[in-house]
């Protein structure tokens, strides 16, 4: 016999047992899939009942000082003295860098100078003017030359008191970003500054939910890295979804706190007031099913899957709401099935229940 030929027999071969064993396998599937649909499996029931709940809504963020600014040299220069480090406190006004200024305080002495000057000249001209002892075109001459003056001795003092960076605002330097000798430009970043008198938690909240927001909404915020929640605020709410996204800024405000640090990780948590329509059900009888939240409920004796919105929990309990309010009475009455994890899309079949007991 050819080896061309050994080969192909032996290939048909493992193609008809493959087919053999494949029909075998799909029909253990069957017989497994037929007991899903049609056998019986024992669960508990929960009487579904309506019951207040406070709804809450909650998202994590960052934590941030009420005014965080990062300070920049106002003029290019070398820097003559740095006043502050990082961690000092400072008050509004405070000196906390200052170029070398030489040139630009003689500068500033010349202009005024040529200021007092020109206003003497003025003086003079003036009383002439109104002798009549001048033309008008004299008199404008020197009135314009005062201007200028002025207007120059402005720009020069104002040049000197910009070699000096102060502290816009009071609050604590987070970061000091040059040394003394560095040559600085126009613009370039000197220090951090952070005002954490009180702190705040920028959120994005969905727009589901955004309606349940409100200016003056208690919240409270739980900081991971001090393992502690401290009471919070609602202070904005933004009109408009952020770009790109179908969430609101939000802003919660707290109190500063020791520990509590600008940078730090926190979630918050708003009260979004009661609703006293929510049924409460066991954590239990709830199932994540493609992208929803579901609930087995009893009908006729027979386990019904039933799309539900989860509105808060709290212990083991959840709060939750029917999809479409003509059938949340139905709902109301329903018994919610508890260990659903034993039940399939398939799997539904007469149930063992009791309605008069709670089975967590």
């Amino acid at each position: 016999m050819s080896k061309t030929r050994t080969t192909a027999i032996l290939a048909v071969s493992v193609l008809v047992i493959a087919l053999i064993a494949g029909k075998v396998i799909n029909q253990a599937r069957g017989d497994v899939a037929q007991d899903a649909y049609t056998g019986i499996i024992p669960v508990s029931g929960f009487v579904l009942r309506p019951a207040p709940f406070t709804k809450s809504i909650q998202e994590s963020g960052t934590l941030k000082g009420k005014r965080e600014s990062v300070l920049a040299a106002e003029i290019g220069g070398q820097i003559e003295q740095i006043y502050v480090e990082v961690g000092d406190y400072v008050k509004q006004g405070q000196a906390l860098l200052r170029l070398d200024d030489e040139l630009l305080k003689l500068e500033a002495e010349r202009a005024l100078i040529a200021y007092d000057k020109a206003r003497l000249d003025f003086d003079r001209v003036e009383k002439l003017y109104q002798e009549r002892s001048i033309s008008d075109s004299d008199y404008e001459g020197v009135r314009l030359a005062l201007k200028a003056a002025e207007v120059q001795q402005r720009y020069a003092k104002k040049t000197f008191e910009d070699a000096t960076t102060r502290a816009p605002f009071s609050g604590t330097i987070a970061a000091r970003m040059t040394e003394v000798g560095q040559m600085l430009d126009r613009g370039q970043p000197v220090f951090q500054l952070v005002d954490t008198e009180k702190l705040k938690l920028p959120i994005a909240v969905t727009e589901s939910e955004i309606h349940e927001v409100a200016v003056g909404a208690s919240a409270k915020v739980f900081v991971e890295a001090l393992a502690d929640t401290f009471p919070a605020e609602v202070t904005a709410v933004g009109p408009r979804a952020m770009q790109g996204a179908r969430t609101f800024p939000v802003e919660i405000t707290l109190d500063a706190a020791d520990g509590l640090k600008s940078g730090m990780f926190a979630r918050a948590v708003i009260f979004a007031g009661v609703d006293s329509a929510s049924l409460l059900v066991p954590r239990a009888a709830t199932l994540p099913d493609v992208g929803r939240t579901v609930v087995f409920t009893v009908q006729d004796g027979k386990a019904n899957k039933v799309p539900v919105k989860i509105l808060g929990m709290s212990e083991d309990l959840i709060s939750v709401t029917g999809p479409r309010r003509r059938h949340r009475d139905r709902y109301r009455q329903s018994t919610a099935v508890t260990r659903v994890a034993a039940l399939a899309d398939a799997a539904i079949g007469e149930l063992q229940h009791d309605r008069n007991r709670t089975i967590h």
